[in-house]
């Protein structure tokens, strides 16, 4: 069973219990929706991974198909498959399972750094509100986010997130935090494209669908503290089959393009 101590921090979210060398577990706070969050999962999985890769390798990428829904009540374990160490490249896959089967089937592809050049070609939205001016809109006490307001945008969705709590400096977490709220913003964006959308997950009403991440991609460019302000800036590109596809970008609060994130939803009324 899940512990029932409360789990208050990022770094206790993603603290993982060693079992043997290829497996861990980990632990879930309670969601209002029932289900654990998606993004959770993703971060303790690739902290998995991390724990089986030679340091000197970093994440540049993740995908994620998400199997079913977590649950709160019960521990989640992680068991690695350590595909291949090359020279340049080391690849991991991670099933996360909790007694009805697998939640989660991860695979991250981590790199040593390489010299070369470095070219962004996006940037921050123009006309962008700072954070400091938009009121809070958080749903767990893990993360504060700061919806960009409807409209101000010329295109897709906006939040500024970090991670609560006491910035950390250790640079081998910041993709963790980063992945833990890249969740989040990419499944409003893809609702939101949807026809009949009503916009009730800006008040205090039930949504009047059914929605659920299918599946989650994160390319990772540059690093920042994820307790710091990040914009997380996404589309809604297509739905189908009653699928949405999102697609976007994160930025540090200075403009740096951190990661590219692309997400497909399951949206039934």
């Amino acid at each position: 069973m899940n512990s029932p101590s409360p789990i208050n921090t990022f770094n206790e979210l993603i603290t993982l219990t060693k079992i043997d060398d290829n497996r861990f577990s980990a632990r879930s706070p309670k969601y209002n929706w029932g289900r654990v969050y998606g993004g959770q999962v993703v971060a303790q999985a690739l902290n998995a991974a991390k724990q089986t890769v030679d340091p000197n390798y970093h994440v540049h990428s993740i995908h994620a198909y998400f199997i079913r829904g977590g649950s709160s009540d019960e521990l989640i374990e992680l068991e690695v498959d350590r595909l291949r160490d090359g020279k340049s490249f080391a690849t991991r896959r991670v099933v996360a399972l909790q007694s009805p089967g697998a939640i989660l089937n991860l695979s991250a592809s981590f790199q040593i750094d390489e010299d070369g050049p470095k070219i962004q070609e996006k940037s921050l939205p123009n006309d962008l509100p700072v954070p400091e001016d938009l009121p809070s809109d958080n749903w767990s006490n893990i993360m504060e986010r700061k919806v960009i307001p409807k409209g101000t945008l010329s295109s897709g969705h906006g939040v500024w997130i970090r991670l609560s709590g006491d910035p950390q400096h250790d640079e081998s977490s910041y993709e963790l935090g980063l992945v833990y709220a890249s969740d989040d913003a990419p499944f409003d964006a893809a609702a939101r494209l949807h026809p009949e959308f009503d916009g009730n997950w800006d008040n205090d009403e039930a949504p009047n669908f059914f929605g659920a991440s299918l599946d989650h991609a994160v390319w990772f460019h540059q690093k920042s503290n994820p307790y710091d302000w990040q914009l997380h800036h996404h589309i809604g590109i297509i739905h189908m089959g009653n699928r949405g596809l999102a697609t976007g970008a994160i930025y540090s609060k200075d403009g740096i393009h951190l990661a590219t994130v692309t997400q497909e939803i399951l949206q039934r009324f």
